[in-house]
């Protein structure tokens, strides 16, 4: 702030001057006290929530009963810092391998030499017929003067055989099956009562028919033995799961055709102690149809149907 001027001094012309002292000057004007700064006030910080007591972690039961389970640092159940407590997700299920391709044999009735222990029965027959898209199957028996009769009917698609009736004739008495894929289910007509229809299902006698279109469509799928499909069979009063297995290459005699190569196929045991023994002989001459079939009872009895001829050669 600028300093005030002095005051102005008329003398008049009629008085003695006289001498006055100079005029005190007036005391400069004080500087002004600077402003004191007001103190920064603390941000009031906002007051956090009670935090919520964990849950305790679930417990991993061994299958020996022992229970463990899993905390982060300190057993506190905390995730170590600069990660998150959520666990991460599991890794994507490998996809599920894909379906063996399926080449039907052409349509064909087949006649085979039936033995039962050796001796000779009348002959049976294996009666295969498709269209492309629906297929029925007949296998026909002898054993003594008994008449065993076994039907499978049903679709054909890309993959293989879709069952949807099974039928068995056993001397004068017939039992029924029927298969629905669309509400997944096996009815047992005769028996009576019904079951969920499992995946890779077949029934008694389509499996084998399966089998042989998937070795006519890939050979060297089974180029080496131990080689094992797996299914789920149901027959007129079950459904129980099969596995079957290639055993290897063998040369069998057929009768008049003589030797033929073949792959033969085992069907494992389907529980401790079963001794029902079933084997079949694939042969690419006879388009992968049957060579051979037999099945070993648990008290020993064979009975054998060997290829013989086919209708129309």
């Amino acid at each position: 702030m600028p300093l005030p001027g002095l005051p102005e001094i008329s003398i008049p012309p009629s008085m003695e001057a006289m001498l006055l002292p100079p005029p005190t000057p007036p005391a400069p004007a004080p500087r002004p006290r600077p402003r004191p700064v007001p103190k920064a006030q603390p941000t009031p910080q906002p007051q956090l929530a009670p935090a919520e007591p964990q849950a305790a972690p679930d417990l991993a039961t061994a299958p020996s009963g022992e229970t463990s389970a899993v905390t982060g640092t300190g057993g506190g159940g905390a995730a170590p810092a600069g990660t998150s407590a959520t666990a991460a997700p599991a890794p994507p299920a490998p996809p599920a391998p894909a379906s063996p391709q399926y080449t039907p044999p052409p349509s064909a009735t087949m006649h085979y030499s039936s033995y039962v222990n050796g001796v000779q029965n009348p002959d049976g027959l294996i009666r295969w017929e498709q269209d492309g898209g629906r297929y029925r199957l007949v296998v026909e028996t002898r054993v003594l003067w008994f008449r065993f009769v076994f039907q499978s009917a049903g679709e054909m698609g890309p993959g293989g055989l879709t069952p949807l009736r099974y039928e068995e004739a056993r001397r004068s008495k017939k039992e029924v099956a029927r298969f629905d894929p669309a509400a997944g289910l096996i009815v047992f007509e005769t028996r009576g009562g019904q079951a969920p229809m499992p995946q890779n299902f077949q029934d008694r006698f389509s499996v084998f028919l399966q089998l042989v279109g998937w070795v006519a469509a890939n050979p060297q799928r089974y180029a080496a033995p131990g080689v094992t499909d797996t299914f789920n069979v149901a027959d007129t009063r079950e459904v129980e799961p099969m596995q079957v297995q290639y055993v290897g290459e063998e040369t069998i005699e057929i009768g008049v055709h003589g030797m033929v190569s073949t792959k033969h196929f085992v069907r494992l045991p389907r529980h401790p102690g079963d001794k029902r023994r079933v084997e079949v002989w694939l042969a690419p001459a006879l388009k992968w149809l049957p060579a051979r079939l037999r099945q070993t009872e648990p008290d020993g009895t064979q009975i054998d149907l060997v290829y013989r001829s086919t209708e129309g050669r």
